[in-house]
């Protein structure tokens, strides 16, 4: 009702709840001669509303959120009103007519709130717990446009891990009893922009995925544990450390780019979900930076771990050839290596070409997944010349009479 004390006041709820309560009143003496009719006087009130809306100038009232929220709780209020009406459960049966002039009435209430949330956000109480018929309204709209996402990340063949975190996402919004109008809010701007994904590859898909969480600050639980999963390394499969490391710092730097909404969140008390995610990839590198010094004091020292640290030599073939080489060994057994990275490693120390005194571990470990064809053909050749020279120099007449 009306408060005397209070200047901002819409006037026009009071006839929207004369027209409610003359609904719902046990015995109805005057309904509408038609739905029609009903629709207009309704809209007329409406109107009359949005009008005394603008006039007040909320923007401009420090008292705007206070009011806002009255305005609200007696919307609420009213809607509760009308819907308990027309509950299924009710001993006294109503007739189809009524039912259905209440439903329009319910229907412009939620129509409204949708204005208010649309035009007034900056006062809008967002923590206020939705009317039933509300979030009936806003369940049946998200709960087909979720479903289709779900068949649509599938088809898209999005990780089974991520879609199923989505999938009980959507069933809590569904199965929850109340919630309040941030929460549903939330849900309908994530899942507009999630639509909007039209990438070409899975792997683009996940990156929008990503980029989208980011932007809504979808900070939720198991989303927040799947990422950390995600992002954590197993460091028995690195082949390099120091790329690893590169790779990650630049990752850092893109997710810190991203575009997030302001003061905007899945749960506002929580740590955002870009935060967590860098977080979690600068303790990677943490333990990388670690792991990359341990490498290091190997071949530091005195004794042999000295004279390792000292020698090196050059190669008169290509890096291409030598790794080719070292696969050979590798792919046969001669040469056992627990971890490529190690020999990467190795070989960046202590290996140079003619012109070059240090090779690159990103370069070859480019170069060591290589199938080419060329360097393939090269090193047969190789291979060829010192077969050729073990026959000339050790399995020749004369170096078998020397040997008797």
């Amino acid at each position: 009702m009306k408060d005397e004390n209070y200047k901002c006041y819409v006037e026009q709820i009071d006839e929207l709840r004369r027209i409610a309560h003359e609904l719902i009143q046990p015995n109805p003496k005057f309904l509408p001669e038609s739905k029609e009719l009903l629709i207009v006087e309704i809209d007329t009130v409406i109107a009359g509303m949005r009008k005394e809306l603008v006039f007040l100038q909320l923007h401009l009232d420090e008292n705007a959120i206070v009011f806002m929220d009255r305005l609200q709780s007696e919307l609420v209020q009213l809607s509760e009103e009308c819907n308990s009406f027309i509950l299924p459960d009710k001993k006294v049966q109503i007739e189809p007519a009524l039912k259905e002039y209440i439903i329009i009435v319910l229907d412009a209430i939620n129509n409204f709130f949708d204005h208010l949330k649309d035009h007034y956000n900056y006062c809008f109480n967002f923590k206020m717990l939705v009317p039933v018929r509300y979030k009936q309204k806003t369940d049946a709209t998200l709960i087909k446009i979720s479903d289709k996402l779900i068949r649509s990340f599938k088809s898209a063949r999005i990780d089974d891990v991520l879609i199923e975190i989505l999938k009980e996402y959507f069933l809590e919004m569904k199965e929850a009893k109340k919630s309040n109008f941030h929460l549903l809010d939330f849900w309908y701007g994530l899942i507009d922009d999630l639509s909007k994904i039209s990438s070409a590859s899975m792997d683009e898909k996940e990156l929008d995925l990503r980029r989208i969480f980011c932007y809504h600050n979808f900070n939720y639980p198991p989303l927040i544990q799947y990422y950390i999963s995600t992002l954590q390394l197993d460091y028995n499969e690195i082949d390099s450390y120091r790329e690893e490391y590169i790779k990650i710092t630049l990752e850092i730097r893109k997710l810190r780019q991203l575009i997030t909404r302001p003061e905007y969140s899945y749960d506002a008390d929580a740590v955002a979900l870009r935060e967590v995610l860098c977080h979690t990839l600068e303790n990677e590198l943490v333990c990388l930076k670690k792991l990359i010094n341990m490498n290091k004091k190997i071949f530091e020292g005195s004794g042999t771990k000295y004279f390792l640290q000292q020698f090196y030599f050059k190669i008169s073939i290509s890096m291409e050839q030598f790794l080719f080489i070292f696969k050979l060994l590798i792919d046969k057994g001669i040469v056992l290596v627990k971890r490529k990275a190690d020999l990467y490693e190795f070989i960046h120390t202590h290996v140079g070409t003619v012109k070059k005194d240090n090779l690159s571990i990103g370069n070859m470990q480019n170069t060591y997944s290589e199938n080419n064809r060329v360097t393939a053909i090269k090193v047969k050749t190789l291979l060829q010349s010192l077969i050729n020279q073990i026959d000339e120099k050790y399995l020749s007449v004369c170096c078998i009479l020397l040997v008797y």
